[in-house]
């Protein structure tokens, strides 16, 4: 059984150790197979379950490893930051211009079009109090939204549980008329922990190059003494497969309805993918890419899903940053602009905001070859409803006010995060964080 405080830690930990889903080897044990089978027929034929049309639609674009965010959004006019970079900072001839003072990566063509159309907003100095430079630790701050302490759940998984009750994706009941869920692309089958709830458990999808979408597998063979214990638990499993876990769930209850989930889903994400045709060319073949453009397939389909979360790795440049920053920024960029226009042509961008997050940004000071950890750093947010334009105040980075050598934050994350539950999601924010922050008026009325 699970301890609830350790619920969190201890399912990302029981996936990540190699029973992860979605994936083109093993099989799923037969009762299961034949359980998802008879909810995947239930949730077809109750209509209630399809998406409208004016439901908004949230996208996380994660930036893992920490992202530049001095080098991504340029203070071209800002004499400390040349000072600071003598080899890396980006010259003021080649940032593209978005204001007197500010430009982007030249690689970020697509950003800047999106920015230039009316469609990016960039909120500065983004961060939390007491900033820790652990990946891990700082992962999960955003994750959770609890700097102060250790979370026990995601933020967006908190969402789910009050917006669902914490009710499996795609299984509707007589009470419940609609159903909401969040999905996960691209993370290599584990659900990130900013979706984990206390009872609500996510879709994590892998799309292959060019191949087909897998449902309800698990990576590996399953071993004979965890097959024995999933059939000996089928009629209990049958009989709890359209309820809510427990804040108690043992580790064969949460791998069968994760399972189960992934089942239901698989083939309709399949018929999906092959049936809607994107609209817009997305650059390269990348796994960025391959996400958001299934991402857009599911918009536009009659999918109830309302979170999406796709996830860039790479960014943590201690070394080398000048050769591969730009390649990083020139796939999200590029994409997410394709993203957006794909959207556009398939009419579903009113109803979508894409929000990307790192965990820190590099310290100001460069190393040599690359940057360090950081603290604050800009995020962007896109769509049909987002106010162009810069939000937040901008640190100073004269020597004497960083904190540590770094950009000292000046707007809380938990912000960011309620304004887009409150605003965007029309979420009860203040449950969802555990306190009132102040929204940032980058949406649209």
């Amino acid at each position: 059984m699970f301890n609830s405080n350790d619920k969190f830690f201890s399912r990302r930990s029981f996936i990540a150790n190699g029973l992860q889903l979605l994936s083109i080897a093993g099989t799923l044990p037969l009762f299961l197979d034949h359980s998802a089978r008879a909810m995947a027929a239930d949730f077809a034929a109750n209509t209630a379950g399809a998406g409208r049309p004016d439901d908004r639609v949230l996208v996380i674009v994660q930036l893992a490893g920490g992202n530049d965010g001095l080098n991504t959004v340029v203070p071209v006019t800002n004499d400390h930051y040349y000072k600071a970079r003598p080899t890396l900072a980006i010259p003021r001839k080649s940032a593209l211009r978005l204001t007197d003072e500010w430009g982007l990566h030249p690689s970020c063509t697509g950003l800047k079009q999106l920015y230039d159309a009316g469609g990016l907003a960039i909120v500065q100095g983004v961060g939390y109090p007491n900033p820790n430079r652990s990946h891990f630790r700082s992962t999960d701050i955003w994750n959770t939204a609890e700097p102060d302490k250790r979370g026990t759940t995601g933020w967006l998984g908190r969402y789910c549980d009050a917006a669902c009750s914490g009710e499996d994706p795609g299984h509707l009941t007589a009470e419940k008329k609609r159903a909401l869920d969040a999905m996960a692309l691209g993370t290599g089958g584990e659900p990130p922990p900013a979706l984990l709830g206390k009872d609500y458990i996510p879709l994590s999808v892998q799309p292959p190059a060019g191949g087909r979408i897998n449902g309800g597998r698990f990576r590996g063979p399953v071993d004979a003494a965890l097959a024995a214990k999933l059939n000996d638990g089928s009629a209990q499993m049958m009989a709890n497969c359209g309820k809510p876990l427990s804040g108690t769930a043992s580790n064969q209850e949460f791998l069968q309805r994760t399972a189960l989930n992934a089942r239901i889903y698989a083939e309709k994400i399949e018929g999906i993918s092959s049936t809607i045709e994107n609209k817009a060319v997305y650059p390269g073949d990348t796994a960025l890419g391959r996400g958001l453009k299934l991402i857009a397939q599911l918009i536009a389909s009659d999918m109830p899903t309302r979170i999406y979360y796709v996830k860039l790795d790479g960014f943590d440049t201690h070394s080398n940053q000048a050769a591969n920053h730009p390649a990083l920024l020139e796939d999200m960029s590029g994409c997410i602009a394709a993203f957006l226009d794909d959207l556009k042509q398939l009419g579903h961008l009113q109803r979508t905001t894409l929000m990307t997050f790192s965990e820190f940004g590099r310290r100001v000071g460069e190393n040599g070859s690359g940057t360090d950890h950081g603290e604050a750093a800009p995020l962007f947010i896109a769509g049909g409803a987002v106010k162009p334009g810069f939000f937040g105040t901008f640190p100073s980075l004269a020597p004497d006010k960083l904190n540590r050598g770094d950009v000292p934050f000046t707007t809380d994350f938990r912000r960011v995060y309620a304004t887009m539950l409150r605003d965007w999601m029309k979420a009860d924010d203040k449950l969802i964080l555990g306190g009132k922050f102040d929204s940032i008026d980058f949406m649209k009325a």
